[in-house]
Formats: structure tokens, sequence, C-alpha cells
């Protein structure tokens, strides 16, 4: 006969809106252990697994408030204590709520008697009460619903007879903690910029990039001040999607997608709203760039992926060991976009989405990547007579490291700090270490552009020398800024800018990611036009 060995969830808490669904080990016929289901329409020897899940009134392992169910009760009548049964009415969150809740629930006390003497009227017994139980679900997976806040739901696992459809033996039971509602992302609003020149100013565009975080990377060693249940992906994924839905950008960049996320999850979603998209998995690695755009706005008409990992198999001839030392599983993908407006000519984008990843020590290393993405930026640029350039991504250099200032002043002064670290004259000549692209960061426009008195919060979080965010990354190890949108100040103009996050948002919460947050980044978002061509 079947029989399940063992079952459990993965989630320790079950939230609104996150699916459920069981692991188990199941004991076959023929003494083998499987994991997989045994269904109706596929039984083994006659015999198939019946899923129920019940929402449970309550339950000793996780028992919540009756005033607010959404908070665990602490404290509990004593009078109502001393019953036989359990009272459902005794359990309160605070003294408080016991006090307000007093009037009311003082009348419960009374009801003993009155069951005893209907008891002795009618001669029939009356059962203590007991929790309420209903039926919510009849299959593996389950997902709670906002009518289960603050409710246990059970699952029962039984092996049934396909002939009689009767239980074979005792069913297997788990039960979870109360359900919690799902946390409503931090909202961030879009911030203009008011300009007096407004002349020939074309439909603007907005470009939103962000690093999702891995699933492979949320670990718990480098996570581990967070809930495990909140570095899940099956509850990571919906709050990312409803954070990055809420910005309804027209070019959304994101770092870190898992390949099969993308194909499972992020790309389906993200398709049903209109979106078209290009991937690049990094060397390596399960994870990659997507750019999706919207296809109302844009028409795709080329991609050009960087592997820097080839690239640097052009080293291997001159010295093996600098060819080892550049190989990090980085690339760049950059897709060339047309504006879809047929009352305008022909207008070209090109959208640069990059996830650098190199050890802080590898100076050399973080500045060779940087300069090889901006010299195929440049023959782009060069090859479509100035198109506009937008580069974004995770680059993980800091503000005033020698690759931010390579970026947005075309060179590096030769007695920087971060040139000193170069054992295999990578960088050299140090001449050549420059590009012509006119880039600028989008988020300097908080510092840059003036602006009155309402907007000196948004000022106070840009760092004054760099003109960069305070943080675009918060964890234990690391809070600084990351995450970057550059770019042509020749072509392109920013127009508005996703406020920034203050830093009493994120502590609250110890650091990011977290139940609110789904990432160790926040997203940034910048709105662009293009600048009237000159005659």
């Amino acid at each position: 006969m079947l029989s399940v060995i063992d079952l459990e969830l993965d989630s320790e808490v079950p939230i609104v809106g996150c699916e459920l669904t069981p692991k188990m080990r199941v004991s076959l016929m023929s003494n083998t252990v499987s994991t997989a289901d045994v269904l109706v329409s596929a039984t083994i020897d006659g015999q198939f697994l019946r899923y129920t899940w019940y929402r449970v009134e309550n339950d000793k392992k996780a028992i919540p408030c009756y005033v607010h169910p959404s908070e665990p009760a602490t404290i509990q009548c004593t009078d109502c204590g001393m019953r036989k049964g359990f009272v459902a009415k005794s359990y309160h969150c605070s003294s408080k709520c016991f006090q307000d809740a007093w009037p009311s629930h003082k009348a419960t006390h009374d009801k003993p008697k009155v069951l005893a003497e209907k008891e002795k009227e009618t001669g029939e017994a009356i059962p203590p009460f007991c929790p309420q139980i209903w039926k919510v679900g009849e299959s593996r997976t389950y997902t709670p619903t906002t009518e289960d806040v603050g409710y246990v739901l059970r699952l029962e696992c039984a092996v049934i007879c396909a002939e009689t459809k009767k239980d074979l033996g005792r069913s297997t039971t788990i039960s979870t903690p109360r359900v919690v509602p799902f946390p409503t992302p931090f909202p961030r609003k879009l911030v203009p910029f008011i300009r007096d020149d407004v002349t020939g100013k074309s439909e603007p565009f907005t470009v939103l990039t962000y690093n999702i975080l891995s699933d492979t990377s949320a670990s718990d060693k480098h996570y581990g001040y967070c809930q495990p249940w909140a570095r899940t992906w099956t509850y990571r994924k919906h709050n990312l999607l409803q954070e990055i839905v809420g910005y309804n950008a027209d070019v959304v960049c994101l770092q870190e997608v898992q390949n099969s996320h993308l194909d499972d999850f992020v790309a389906p979603e993200l398709k049903n709203l209109g979106y078209d998209f290009r991937y690049q998995r990094r060397t390596s690695k399960l994870d990659g760039c997507a750019t999706f755009f919207k296809q109302k706005r844009f028409s795709f008409v080329k991609e050009y992926c960087i592997e820097f990992d080839k690239i640097a198999q052009n080293f291997v001839n001159v010295d093996p060991l600098v060819s080892e030392r550049l190989i990090q599983n980085n690339i760049a993908l950059l897709v060339v976009l047309e504006f879809v407006d047929p009352s305008e000519k022909r207008q070209l984008i090109c959208v640069a989405n990059t996830h650098l990843e190199v050890k802080q020590d590898l100076k050399d290393v973080m500045l060779w990547h940087v300069h090889t993405l901006l010299k195929g930026m440049a023959a782009i640029c060069n090859s479509a007579n100035g198109i506009p350039m937008i580069m974004c991504g995770d680059f993980n250099m800091i503000p005033e490291s020698a690759p931010h200032l390579l970026v947005i002043l075309g060179k590096v002064d030769p007695s920087h700090q971060d040139l000193k670290v170069d054992p295999y004259g990578i960088l050299q000549p140090l001449e050549e270490l420059a590009h012509d692209l006119p880039l600028v960061s989008a988020y300097s426009a908080f510092w840059i552009l003036q602006m009155d008195a309402m907007f000196a919060k948004h000022k106070m979080r840009v760092n004054s020398s760099s003109k960069e965010p305070m943080f675009t990354k918060f964890t234990k190890d690391f809070r600084g800024c990351n995450d970057y949108i550059f770019y042509t100040a020749k072509t392109l103009r920013v127009e508005s800018l996703l406020e920034l996050v203050e830093k009493k948002e994120v502590v609250k919460n110890k650091a990011l990611p977290s139940p609110q947050w789904p990432s160790s980044h926040i997203a940034l978002l910048a709105q662009f036009s293009y600048i009237p061509t000159q005659k």
C-alpha cells in the first residue's frame, strides 16, 4: 500500500497570494521512495493521493487575537481559561485590547449557566466550543486568500482506493502558522523637473533598472538577517512583480534574472502587459540580464552582446594569467530600439544593460570591464550617426572610483589611487583609457538642477561630492551606490526621476531584502525626452 513518509512546506509563514506546495516522500509498493505526486489519473496499484486544505479558526501552535486576528494573542481571560474546552473570545493581543472588549466579553461568562440549564431540560449533552473549520482547497497546491488572514491552514494528505474512493489507513496532516497579509510595497513617486525650455519637446519615455536578486544568491550566508520565508522566490516574485508593474516603465532593465524564472514567471507576466524582451545569460552563471520594452512604444531593431570572458581570451597569447584574471563571467546586453511614432522621422535609441561582478581588490579588472563596455557603446553610437545611448545596471562600482570617473569624465586622472592596482599592465597605456561619449548620471539631476525648498529632501538623499544616490544597495555588509543610469546628455535630457529612499525607511527593516523589500537593491527610474536636433 502507498504511504506518505513525510510532508512539509517550504515557507514557514503562509502569505496571501503566495502559493503553498508541500514537499513529500511517498513509500511505494516496491519498497522504493518517491517524491512524485500520485494522481487519480495515474494511480499506482489502484491507489492515489488526495489533498484537502482547511482554514481553521485556531490552533494551539498559532492562536490569533479574537478582536484583531492578524495579531498573535498574548493574554487570555483567566475565568475562560479555567473552563473545559477552548473559548476563542478569551484571547487578546494586549491588555488594552482586552479592556476595550470587556463590556461585550463579560457576557460570555453567563453562557455556561445557560448551557447547563438547557442540557438539564433537554437531556442532551451540549459539546464544548470547538474551532470552526472550512474546506478551502482540494489540490496539492493552495494559494492563501485575504479571507485566510489570521487563520491557520491545515493540509490532510490521504491514500485513497481508486475503486472504492475510501481512505486507506491514517491521513498525514500538517498545519501552518496563521496566514499574514501580503506586505504593501514602499510607495515611491516620480519627481518631475520644471524647465523653462519646452521647445520641440518629444514624448517622454521611462527607463527602469533593477537588480532583483536571484534565488541562487539569496542565501542564508549573505542574507541571514532576513526571515527565511521572505527570501524565498515563491514570496519575492510576487512582491517584485507588483513593484515593477507599478512603475509602468517603457523600458525595464533587470539584472540577476535566473533563466528558469524568466521562462516560468517574469517573461510570461510582463508579456501579458505588452512587453517584448531580450535576454542574455551571464557566462557560467544561472542568471543574466533581461531588457523588456513596451511594444506600443518601441520596436526591436538589433541586439549586441558583450561577453567579457571571450574578449579576455585575446590575452592568452600575451599572458595566460592575465586572461584568467579578467574572466569574471560578466556580460552586457545592448538593445537598439526604434520609437513607434509614425508622425516623426525615424528615431533610434540604444539601451545597455549590464551586471558587473568583480571582487573589490581587482580594481584593474573592474576598470577594464567598464572601459570595454564603453568602447562597445561608442562603436555603436558612431556607426549610427550619434544614436542616443543609455547605460544602466548593477556595476558594483562606487562613486568617484576610477571606473565611475571614467564613465562621466571620459578619462581618469593618472594619479588616481585605483590605478596603482595593475600588476599585469592591463590598463596600459593610460592615455588610451578614455572615451568620447557625453555620459551623465541621471540621478545627478537632483543636485545639478535648480529646485525649490520642497525638493530639498530629494537633494539630501544624494551625495554632495559624487552627485550620486547615497545608496542603491543596503545590506548588512555594504551600504552604498552600485546601480546607475547614465545617458548621453547631447541627445537626451532628464524630465523626472523616481524618488530615492530615506535610510530610516530601510533601517526599520534592518537591511535589504526584507518582507517589504524583495531585493538587496532598490530600483532606479528616469524619464527622458529627446533634445531637438539643431539645424
